[in-house]
């Protein structure tokens, strides 16, 4: 039986990989979109792992990681298009 979270941890997961592989090719290569999608990755990381938070009833915890999400998602967006 597969445990009830699971997609939500495999979402942060790869979220987690993707964004650490599509950074290391970004620092290789010297795009800033791969950077920009890279960060992405990890702000739908946070939100994994909020969503997770909300489930396991840490509500408080879950909130702030949800702070965290939204803010870092405006301040890599307002660098774009800076």
């Amino acid at each position: 039986m597969r445990h009830p979270l699971e997609k939500f941890i495999r979402i942060e997961a790869i979220a987690i990989m993707g964004g650490l592989f599509i950074g290391i090719l970004a620092w290789i290569t010297g795009w800033m979109l791969f950077l920009f999608f890279a960060c992405y990755l990890f702000v739908l990381s946070m939100l994994a792992d909020a969503l997770i938070l909300m489930h396991t009833r840490r509500s408080s915890d879950a909130v702030k990681q949800i702070i965290r999400a939204v803010l870092l998602f405006l301040f890599i967006t307002s660098l774009y298009f800076y």
